[in-house]
């Protein structure tokens, strides 16, 4: 069994309720979940929408990191997240979603392919992260 850091985000109302219900699918679907950060809103980063609120997991799983991401995105599609962002010209086009589920860390592995990026690429421009890691105590490099 594997450890995986995972933050959840979303800006569509009712967006308690998504994270409740992506915190349960997580439990179902991924793992036991042995820590949750406190939720905290924050503004939109990146495209001008809705404050989101947001949340970082900690889950013990037996996926794999494909299989988590899979997994992952089962998730928010089951609860309803439309589209993906994307770059275009190389330039990130975000969206309001539902429901984002990020995998932050795996087992302080590093890992890389056209799919995931591990840790995560971006942690550290995220404020809301970098709080809720201190928060549980979590250090990532």
């Amino acid at each position: 069994m594997k450890e995986a850091v995972i933050g959840l985000g979303g800006n569509i109302e009712p967006r308690a309720f998504y994270l409740t219900m992506a915190r349960f699918l997580l439990r179902e679907r991924v793992g036991e979940l042995l820590r949750a950060s406190s939720v905290v809103e924050t503004e939109s980063w990146g495209f001008e929408a809705p404050p989101f609120l947001n949340q970082v997991v900690v889950v013990r799983t037996a996926l794999e990191p494909l299989a988590l991401l899979d997994t992952l995105q089962a998730i928010e599609r089951a609860l309803g997240r439309k589209q993906k962002s994307v770059v275009v010209n190389g330039v990130p086009q975000y969206h309001s979603r539902t429901i984002d589920l990020d995998i932050l860390d795996y087992d302080h592995q590093v890992y890389s392919d056209e799919r995931l990026i591990l840790p995560h690429p971006k942690i550290h421009e995220r404020d809301f992260v970098m709080q809720a890691l201190q928060e549980l105590q979590i250090t990532i490099s």
